[in-house]
Order: structure tokens, then sequence, then C-alpha cells
């Protein structure tokens, strides 16, 4: 029962055995077996390694968004000649939508001249408005003896003076008109306190910046009017290795102007007035501790943070913007250099990865293409505009059943000379109502098994054949030799 058995197994076997006695090898059979060995493994290596990669499936379809959501606009962009102190970001869009001078997602930190940053980060909060509407008659006090400065005379009161104060201005400025009376007041009534003649003086004075243009552009005055204070001849305050200048901010009233005055000489006596050889000293510090001076930190400024903007056309401005202040546009320079602009969240390291995976070689700036390029303006009156055409890109990686959304966006900008508006950076945007859905497949198993069996099977086959008409070439030309010898 068992032979029999044995028997019938036998006879289904599809790979039947001829005894080793019966075959021979040749050398072109071998040559074969070995090419065709080395190209199974060269197969199945190539094979093994495209299995082990995902593909990418991409399609276009109309954008899924739902009516309402947001899109995050994240950006960090550097002026080295914008300072914080008038720097402001506007966004408006195609609905109409304006806001101004946003504070609450936005915070700026000052640049020295180099793209240094100096101190800490500070976010922007509303200080209030100035009291800047309660100002002197112009004419109880025409006449009043502040110092009209120019180049040479500034250098002279530097020097003479233990503490002066610099009203820099325009006279094509609102501001600057409204506060002229209130300082030739303040000078009366600080100029009486310290006499001339006295080598411990608080003097006031003034410079005409479209008669000096050269004077306020060395000293950095951007806007209308600076107050800036000189101690002992300088108004540089020292951060770490960097020198900045220190600028009056309180209210332009006669009360807050005479008062800073008279608390920069806390130790002044009136009764050595008269004493020339004694020289007030004047301790740097607790000068700038008051409320009304702060320091200008730098030249420079980085504006960083986000908007919130709906999925329509609209923009992103940076400009210089005061409620106080008159700015002379010929005077300013919005070179910049944007550190990172992009939209929507940050990527992790594993989105990062899967953006690696489909865009190989071109990752490193495939959602923030204007990382790192710096913009300079050339000449006078330039503004810079940057048009961002956004795509919703979702991606959907192998494994996962959460997909994630990155915008990409191609960029054109260039730069140009206005005449009508204060220049600035302008990033205008425009979403593209389609999306492209992005998915990571990996083959099938059985697929993987099936076209590894193809491999061998093929290959082993079409080798078999090639052997046998290798070996029955060689065989007629035998006989065909032998022949032609009988």
């Amino acid at each position: 029962m068992g032979l029999f058995s044995r028997a019938k197994l036998r006879s289904v076997d599809f790979y039947r055995k001829i005894p080793r006695d019966m075959s021979e090898g040749t050398v072109p059979g071998s040559v074969i077996s070995i090419g065709s060995a080395l190209l199974i493994a060269l197969l199945l290596v190539s094979e093994i390694g495209r299995y082990a990669t995902p593909t990418w499936k991409t399609k276009v379809v109309v954008d899924r968004s739902l009516d309402g959501d947001m899109m995050k606009i994240n950006f960090n962009v550097s002026f080295p000649a914008l300072s914080c102190e008038f720097a402001s970001v506007d966004v408006g869009d195609a609905m109409g939508l304006n806001r101004y001078n946003l504070t609450k997602t936005v915070f700026k930190r000052a640049l020295a001249r180099d793209g240094t940053p100096l101190g800490a980060i500070e976010w922007d909060r509303d200080r209030g408005p100035n009291a800047h509407g309660r100002h002197a008659d112009d004419d109880e006090h025409a006449g009043a003896p502040v110092h009209d400065l120019d180049p040479r005379s500034f250098e002279k009161h530097k020097k003479a003076s233990t503490v002066l104060l610099v009203n820099y201005h325009a006279p094509w400025c609102p501001w600057c008109r409204r506060l002229e009376p209130t300082w030739e007041a303040a000078g009366i009534k600080v100029h009486s306190k310290y006499p001339k003649g006295s080598r411990n003086r608080v003097v006031l004075a003034k410079v005409d910046c479209t008669r000096h243009l050269n004077l306020c552009t060395r000293e950095q005055v951007t806007g209308y009017p600076t107050i800036r204070v000189y101690t002992e001849g300088s108004d540089d305050v020292a951060i770490g290795n960097q020198h900045d200048h220190a600028s009056y901010h309180g209210d332009r009233t006669l009360e807050a102007i005479t008062e800073f005055a008279f608390h920069l000489l806390p130790d002044w006596k009136i009764e050595e007035a008269d004493k020339t050889e004694s020289r007030a000293v004047v301790t740097r510090e607790e000068a700038l501790r008051h409320e009304s001076v702060r320091a200008v930190k730098g030249p420079g400024c980085s504006v960083t943070g986000f908007v919130l903007a709906k999925k329509v056309p609209g923009h992103v401005w940076i400009t210089a913007n005061s409620n106080s202040h008159s700015f002379h546009p010929e005077e300013m320079n919005m070179t910049h250099t944007v550190n990172h602009l992009f939209f929507g969240n940050q990527l992790g390291r594993n989105k990062l990865k899967a953006l690696e995976r489909r865009e190989r070689g071109a990752s490193s700036n495939w959602h923030d293409k204007l990382a790192g390029v710096t913009f300079r303006s050339l000449q006078t009156n330039v503004t810079h505009e940057h048009y961002l055409q956004t795509v919703l890109t979702t991606l959907r990686p192998a494994g996962s059943y959460v997909a994630y959304h990155a915008y990409e966006y191609t960029q054109h900008s260039h730069a140009l000379v206005t005449t009508r508006e204060l220049p600035r950076a302008k990033f205008h945007f425009n979403p593209s109502p389609v999306q492209v859905v992005v998915t990571e497949e990996r083959e099938p198993f059985y697929h993987f098994i099936t076209t590894l069996m193809a491999i061998v099977g093929g290959v082993y086959s079409v080798c078999g054949i090639a052997d046998g008409f290798v070996h029955n070439t060689l065989n007629m030309m035998r006989k065909f030799e032998l022949g032609k010898q009988g």
C-alpha cells in the first residue's frame, strides 16, 4: 500500500529528474548559467529596492477648504535701515478687510548696522497716544532762545553743553509745526534755569533737516520730529559691543519737556550758576531710566510674527508708520532680507522627511522659497513688491491615517520707484482655487512576490532557450565539419 501510494505520488511530479550520468555539462552552458545567475541577482536587488521605495500619486482637485477657513502667514523679515520705533505691519484683502499696525501676533527686535540682534525680543504694545494737543501759543513765545544749528554749530554745542536736546524737524511736517511753539517755550524756561556762561547747562536746540540733510542722515534720523538726547557730547548708549541712540519719547507738552530737562541734571544747584569752574556730573544710566527717554536700539529692525488671512487675494505690507511723526520718502531705505516667509503651520521633522521623499534634492525651500534672499534699494523712493501664488498641498504618507497640509508658492519680485507714497515692502498673495492631493503608496506584498517569481522563471526560461540554441548550433557546425572531412 505504501509503495503504491508513493508510485502514484511520483506520477504527478512536474519536475522529473534525469540521472546525472545521462546529462553532461558544456562550456557554453556554464557561461550562460553564470550570466543568468548574475542577471537574476541584479534584477532581484533592483526589485527589492523598488519595493522598499514608496511611490507618490498626485491628483488635482478643487480646493476643499471650508468657508471661513483662515490661512496662516508666517514671516521674519530684517530691515537694516528701518527702526523698530516706526516699523508697522499692515494686512488687507480683496474683500475690503484692512488691519493696520498689527501688534498682537507681531514682535520686533532691534538690529545693529551689520544685522546683529540687539537686546531681548520685545512685543509691541500700545503705549497709548502721547499728549500732543496741548501746545503753547505761537505768538506768546516768538523769538525764544532755541538754537538753530548747522553742522558746525552742532558740534560746537555738543562739546560745550552738559546735556543737549536737539529737535530734528522739517517745515512741511505738521507734527513739527505743532511742536515748534512748545519747543520754543521750553527753551525759554530751561535756559532761564541754566543761564548762558555756565559749563553745567541743559541746552535746547533744533536742526532743519531740509536744509541740513547730511547732518540728519549722519545722525540716522528717519522720522520727524525726532528729539535726541546728547549727554556730555554723545547720544550713544552702550548695549554690549553696539552703540545706539537715546531719544525723548515723552509727551510733547511744555510741562513734560521741561520736567524731563530738569531731571537730566538732578545734582544741579541754582546758586552755583556763576561758578563756571564747577561741572555737574551726569549719571547716564540714571538719566536713561527716565520713563520719557528710550534708547533707539540700532537703526534696523527684525519683524517677526504671523497673521491670519482669508483665502482670497490679499497683501501684507511692512512700512514706517507713526501717529506723531512724519517721514521723508527720499531718506527711507527699505532694503530687507527675508529670513523666512511661509504659509500654514511649521512642519515638523517627520513631515519634512516625507517632503524629502517626495521632492528629492529640492526640499530645503519647498514651501519657503524666499528664505535667505536679500532685496536691496539701490536708489531713493524704492518700494519692493513680491507676488506669491500659493497652492494648498495635502500629503498622505503611507501607513498614516492623518493627512497634513503644506502650502507651496511661486514668487516674482521687483522693485519700483514710488513718488506718491512711502517706500515699503509689499507681499501680495493669491491662493489658488485648486488643491493638490499627494498620496504615498507602497506596492502590495503579493505583487512583490509575483514579480520575484516572474524574474527568476523568466530569466531561467530565456537563458534555457539561449543555451539550447547555442548547443544545437554548435552540434550542427560539428556535423558539418565531419561531413566535409568524410
